[in-house]
């Protein structure tokens, strides 16, 4: 029996991240829908030979997994930081700004992001900002992380592979 999910955009989605990995359990958080309907979903998609293996229930304890800051993020105006950013990666100042929040925090959620880069525009602005910055920091080794339905951060060494680019613009 088909699932009723199967076949929406939510049901597509969530079949592409569990042949992905991602586990039910984060699954059914980010699509807001309980766990034995995202578990039905991907059993459904095993047996009509979609995806090959059930992913993991959730993530393991002591996962790589940050949670995002909840705390207001407070950007220092720097003209400076921009200007590098411009300079060095062609970056426009709100994808500079972006930039800035992540380096500052552990990880950002995406509606502190918005608040902070650009509260006038749409809030899918976000994911557009960091696709784009993606794809002008990848030559310098620097990436930036998604954490599932929840926002975006920088590992510790992207921060430090960006910092001896910029040298001691962002201090």
């Amino acid at each position: 029996m088909n699932h009723p999910l199967r076949g929406t955009f939510v049901g597509n989605s969530i079949v592409r991240l569990a042949d992905e990995g991602v586990p039910i359990g984060a699954l059914s958080r980010t699509f807001k829908i309980p766990y034995d309907s995202a578990h039905g979903i991907v059993r459904q998609a095993i047996e009509d030979g979609i995806i090959v293996d059930m992913p993991q229930a959730d993530w393991p304890a002591g996962s790589r997994l940050r949670k995002p800051t909840t705390a207001l993020i407070r950007l220092e105006e720097r003209p400076d930081f921009l200007m590098t950013c411009k300079t060095l990666f062609g970056l426009t100042p709100a994808e500079s700004r972006l930039l800035q929040c992540l380096m500052q925090a552990r990880a950002c959620t995406k509606p502190h992001l918005h608040a902070v880069v650009a509260p006038e525009a749409e809030p899918k602005i976000i994911d557009v900002f960091v696709c784009k910055i993606r794809a002008k920091l990848r030559k310098f080794h620097v990436s930036i992380e998604t954490i599932w339905g929840q926002g975006y951060a920088m590992s510790e060494d992207s921060k430090r592979q960006l910092m001896s680019r910029i040298g001691g613009a962002c201090q």
